[in-house]
């Protein structure tokens, strides 16, 4: 599978918020996009699921474009677990775990067995199947977290796209998502995850995608895309790449805030 997006413009009210983003991604693939708050992050992401509609350009999966697939296509090839959501009432672990196996459902041919084995296993890699009577909203927000991210895995979508998903959850969830996320890789599908964690997004995430004022002005291997002078114009501070000494893996070690008074931002990196 293939993503590609061609020229996208995105207004939100009076704002335009994506300027122009070009890039593709392959199977395969993991790929972190980071920036600035209100940079177009999580705008970016929602458009190429579908949820924003651009004011120009397209979002292609494969060679079709998004809005000339049918919903239930579309998820089937596209998940997205944004950054919120807002759980049906009194529904237990397991049935929102079910949700997404919607796509895959068809009348008359359910396919009991198939969906049955794809939610028990979401369920346990997310490590909440002690919870499967549970009514979601009486979860913690690291236990909702976790329900969340199983229902996406039961949708088991081609890509999967997401949304600062370590929101909520604890040291050791946060690792087992990334554990996780490299199983589907390995798995062939295209991973697409927005993140504040540089340190994180380097060690981890083959691709770096940076967002910086609506518009991509970095794009490639964390080694390369991530510099000293990139972190002091998009991210404003003063830091440096080092390595993990057991593991030699990259890291900001950031050094301080550089001051708005200072030097203005120019508008290309």
């Amino acid at each position: 599978m293939s993503l590609s997006v061609h020229d996208l413009h995105v207004n939100l009210g009076n704002k335009e918020v994506l300027k122009g983003i070009d890039f593709s991604v392959s199977s395969g693939e993991r790929v972190v996009v980071v920036g600035p708050n209100g940079c177009g992050k999580s705008t970016l992401l929602r458009t190429i699921s579908g949820i924003i509609k651009p004011e120009a350009g397209v979002v292609k999966l494969d060679d079709a474009s998004l809005s000339s697939l049918p919903r239930r296509t579309r998820a089937r090839k596209l998940g997205f677990l944004g950054q919120s959501d807002v759980a049906p009432m009194m529904t237990t672990v397991r049935e929102h775990v079910g949700i997404g196996r919607h796509p895959h459902r068809r009348l008359f041919r359910q396919n009991m067995i198939e969906d049955e084995q794809a939610i028990s296993d979401a369920i346990q890699l997310c490590e909440v199947d002690h919870l499967i009577d549970r009514p979601v909203e009486r979860l913690s927000g690291g236990e909702r977290q976790r329900v969340r991210i199983a229902t996406l895995l039961a949708q088991a979508p081609s890509m999967m796209l997401l949304d600062e998903p370590f929101t909520g959850l604890d040291i050791e969830h946060q690792y087992a998502l990334l554990h996780l996320l490299s199983q589907m890789h390995q798995q062939g599908r295209l991973v697409m995850v927005v993140l504040h964690d540089l340190s994180i997004a380097m060690r981890f995430f083959d691709r770096v995608l940076v967002i910086h004022e609506g518009r991509l002005v970095a794009d490639g291997p964390p080694h390369s895309v991530m510099t000293s002078d990139l972190l002091e114009k998009v991210f404003r501070i003063k830091a440096t790449i080092g390595h993990d000494l057991d593991s030699d893996q990259p890291l900001v070690v950031c050094h301080g805030q550089i001051s708005r008074a200072q030097e203005p931002m120019s508008a290309g990196i």
